[in-house]
């Protein structure tokens, strides 16, 4: 049996959630270092861009995979709940990214990402 592409796009996903939190947090180093900041920037920007059209994939292979009873109702909310975490990540990295209110520690909230649970049951944090 092929690999769900639900799951892989997910754990794809999640790695750039992640590559952007990293760079946010580089990012605001070099700011309170007076280092030049606009490549990080550009490369956040790209990252965020790419993040929500991953998201926007994810929300329409659920929902084929839902409406063509490809997988359970009980699996489809199980799925749906890891893309609103996911969902929920990318406006913390956005706010983050723009300052908008106090600087989180972005590592540490992504720090367990690939645990040794299977990925359809392992939240990107």
């Amino acid at each position: 049996m092929a690999p769900d592409p639900w799951f892989s796009t997910y754990d794809s996903t999640c790695q750039i959630a992640q590559e952007i939190a990293e760079k946010i947090q580089q990012q605001n180093q070099y700011e309170r270092n007076g280092e030049n900041t606009i490549r990080l920037t550009v490369t956040i920007r790209t990252l965020l861009q790419n993040l929500k059209e991953k998201i926007a994939f994810l929300k329409d292979l659920l929902l084929n995979a839902v409406s063509t009873h490809q997988i359970t109702q009980l699996e489809g909310d199980q799925r749906q709940n890891l893309l609103d975490e996911l969902i929920t990540r990318e406006r913390l990295l956005v706010a983050s990214f723009k300052n908008e209110g106090a600087e989180p520690d972005l590592i540490r909230s992504f720090s367990v990402f690939h645990s040794p649970l299977p990925s359809h049951m392992s939240p990107c944090y």
